[in-house]
């Protein structure tokens, strides 16, 4: 009976767009399963599998349910897996699975292969009748993630580092970076990446909690991270090790999977002083992470761009902020 109704649905003239919507729920299905605790050791989203393969899967569900109609439209053919993969990032990002730094994300590698793959596939069975054998595909990332799994991650260590030349004495600019003094909204410039969600740093203070040090570094969205001072060179150099486990994360997917997962992990954060003359002083904020993938170079893509952009909105308000107590 399911059969017949599924043929007869597939015969309707709306059919060749109900791929989109079967390929985008099966692309939440599979980002709901990777996301589970349960199922982390048999399948994660932290893969090549999840990243790479699922697109192609997803891709290939509107041109397999399509109809005669969409194989003679080239233009159909590429766009087709694309709306399928924008409606899987609709239904992600509205649910709450995903929030829009995630999206970016994943978007780059989803949007690539589905236009490859609807360009390819489609051309190659072009009027042809589908093999039912072929819907089997939509097991392969269950069978290719526990594979996938069992070869050992690469751990790298990257570091992103930017200066820049504050016109203040060397003692003023080590006070403001022990305890940063509030940024204004008007003080920062507030960018691409915010947008996305990336949060903006706002202060930080020193607590001191059972006789040790803290700095307590203040971000938008109610983020709160806890550092430890690891180095300290009076007016010189500082180096912050941060915990993420008693800081404050934010309910958001990015916080919640990146930050709290072994696969991204902040190691230092420095500043280093040199004083150019006395009211000239260089100030160089260097951040050192790891990260414990099969995908660093992709992930180390993104984190670069990110940590880059994160540092020099942060340089600028401070020299900004700083030259105005002159």
């Amino acid at each position: 009976m399911l059969a017949v109704i599924l043929e007869y649905v597939l015969k309707m003239k709306f059919s060749q767009y109900l791929g989109i919507l079967l390929g985008a729920i099966y692309g939440i299905l599979i980002r709901i399963l990777g996301g589970t605790d349960i199922l982390s050791d048999f399948y994660n989203i932290y893969s090549i599998t999840f990243i790479w393969i699922t697109p192609i899967i997803i891709s290939l569900i509107p041109i397999f349910i399509a109809t005669n109609e969409l194989y003679k439209s080239k233009l159909k053919l590429f766009f087709f897996p694309f709306l399928t993969i924008i409606l899987f990032a609709i239904i992600a990002l509205s649910t709450g699975l995903e929030d829009l730094l995630c999206i970016l994300i994943l978007g780059l590698p989803f949007l690539i292969v589905a236009g490859i793959t609807g360009m390819i596939i489609g051309t190659v069975i072009k009027n042809k009748k589908i093999n039912k054998k072929l819907y089997s595909i939509v097991l392969l990332p269950f069978l290719l993630n526990p594979i996938e799994n069992l070869l050992p991650n690469t751990v790298e260590f990257f570091s992103v580092e930017n200066k820049i030349i504050i016109e203040q004495n060397q003692q003023i600019v080590w006070k403001n970076i022990l305890e940063v003094p509030e940024i204004k909204d008007d003080e920062y410039d507030f960018g691409f990446f915010n947008y996305m969600g990336v949060p903006r740093p706002i202060k930080s203070e020193l607590k001191i909690s059972e006789n040790e040090i803290f700095r307590i570094g203040y971000f938008s969205d109610n983020l709160k991270l806890t550092e430890t001072i690891s180095q300290r060179n009076e007016n010189k150099f500082i180096n912050f090790k941060i915990h993420i486990d008693k800081s404050q994360l934010r309910n958001k997917p990015t916080d919640q999977h990146l930050l709290k997962s072994n696969y991204f992990n902040f190691e230092n954060i420095s500043y280093t002083l040199n004083q150019i003359d006395s009211n000239k002083t260089e100030l160089i904020l260097k951040c050192e992470y790891k990260l414990d993938s099969k995908m660093n170079a992709y992930a180390n893509f993104w984190s670069k761009i990110i940590i880059n952009d994160f540092e020099i909105k942060l340089l600028t308000a401070l020299k900004h902020k700083l030259e105005k107590q002159s």
